[in-house]
């Protein structure tokens, strides 16, 4: 009869769409390319991140847009959006899943055309062949738009991995900014070292130094010149590392902001104590164990052990990160006002410097004091802003605890 002859082609069009899917999938759209599932820029905020010059504030969505490893995922994801469970893409799971629901509808309209001469066992068969269809197509749908069970594993596993990636950015560019500082610093101690050279050996021609002074000055130039070097390499392969991660060439050169000072205002918000439950809610470790079947943790009241356990972590490290924030802050005040002292040294030193009554030595001197207080408050500061993302970070779920993988 008819109806068995639509269930052969339903059940046809789903095996020969799947299987010629699996041997020859499609490359990935543009659009899929484009976009991701975790997060959307307009494209005024796109063009800024396409510009050549790197702020912090754009590192999260430069790594969504060029971070190799977030990419890569992306692209797997949109090329299977279930998994890889099916092997389809995700254009042709959605042109799939239209195609069923056409064939749904067909068989509806078969079944009411054909009512008058079908069993009441034959029309229940037709319908239930239809709603067979809509469900499988639904399924395809939510496959595509990342809506399943895995397709929410996956976006999950994308935002985890964005987020990382981003942590680890950020901790890029604070520290490049540590390296280039002490750069500076090594570059001007190489400067003093050469200046102190040329007046030994000139003490030397006056009878005033012995060779063994000289040697000494000669050998302390050295010091300072290999200094120099491999802070200078630091401070390139640092900056190196930082933008290849955020989808430059490693051998460009764009104009890298300062990263902006600690927000202290967000740590005087900060409650360990109520912001726990937060914490708790959000964390990826928590949410892994939620998930999973208790027969899979060792019984029920296993998995609720494991859960309070998870959760007094949880609640242990964020207090930990509190008070870490909290002595980040006072090692950043007490720099501020080491910095604060040197800065009035350093113009008086300018001031002596303009009158004649300071040398070129005594200059850099007073130059490289100040260069050392300026980078140790400007590390604190770093430092400090790191603390804090840290505990913002553990509040929206990526905290380390037991269990994590």
């Amino acid at each position: 009869m008819r109806h068995r002859k639509i269930k052969r082609k339903a059940a046809s069009l789903i095996l020969t769409a799947f299987f010629a899917a699996a041997l020859n999938p499609g490359p990935l759209s543009a659009q899929a390319a484009a976009k991701s599932p975790v997060t959307e820029y307009d494209e005024k905020t796109l063009a800024k991140f396409a510009d050549d010059t790197l702020e912090y504030w754009e590192i999260p969505g430069l790594i969504e847009q060029y971070n190799s490893a977030f990419r890569n995922q992306l692209a797997s994801f949109y090329d299977s959006p279930d998994g890889g469970s099916m092997g389809l893409t995700k254009e042709q799971m959605l042109s799939l899943a239209a195609e069923l629901r056409e064939e749904a509808k067909e068989v509806d309209y078969d079944a009411e055309d054909m009512k008058p001469d079908l069993t009441r066992a034959e029309y229940k068969e037709y319908k239930a062949n239809a709603s067979a269809l809509r469900n499988y197509a639904k399924q395809l749908e939510d496959a595509a738009n990342g809506k399943s069970a895995a397709g929410l594993s996956q976006i999950r596993e994308l935002r985890i991995l964005r987020e990382k990636q981003t942590v680890s950015a950020c901790g890029k560019m604070r520290e490049y900014e540590k390296r280039l500082a002490q750069a500076r610093i090594a570059e001007r101690k190489l400067e003093l070292a050469g200046l102190t050279l040329e007046s030994a050996r000139r003490q030397q021609e006056l009878g005033l130094y012995s060779a063994e002074n000289v040697l000494k000055a000669e050998e302390e130039k050295n010091a300072a010149q290999a200094a120099f070097a491999s802070a200078e390499a630091a401070a390139q392969s640092g900056k190196q590392d930082l933008l290849v991660m955020l989808g430059w060439r490693y051998d460009a050169n764009p104009h890298i902001e300062k990263v902006p000072k600690p927000d202290t205002e967000k740590l005087a918000r900060f409650h360990p104590e109520t912001d726990s439950a937060k914490a708790i809610e959000n964390n990826y470790t928590l949410s892994a164990t939620r998930r999973t079947a208790s027969t899979a943790q060792g019984g029920a009241v296993a998995k609720a052990r494991k859960l309070q356990e998870q959760e007094n972590q949880v609640r242990q490290s964020l207090d930990a990160l509190y008070q870490d924030a909290l002595y980040k802050q006072s090692v950043y005040q007490s720099a501020q006002t080491e910095f604060d002292a040197a800065e009035a040294d350093k113009a008086a030193a300018d001031r002596k410097q303009a009158l004649g009554m300071l040398s070129r030595q005594e200059s850099l001197s007073a130059e490289i004091a100040y260069l050392t207080a300026l980078a140790d408050y400007e590390a604190a500061a770093l430092d400090l802003t790191a603390a804090i993302e840290q505990y913002e970070w553990a509040m929206k779920g990526l905290m380390e605890i037991g269990g994590q993988e």
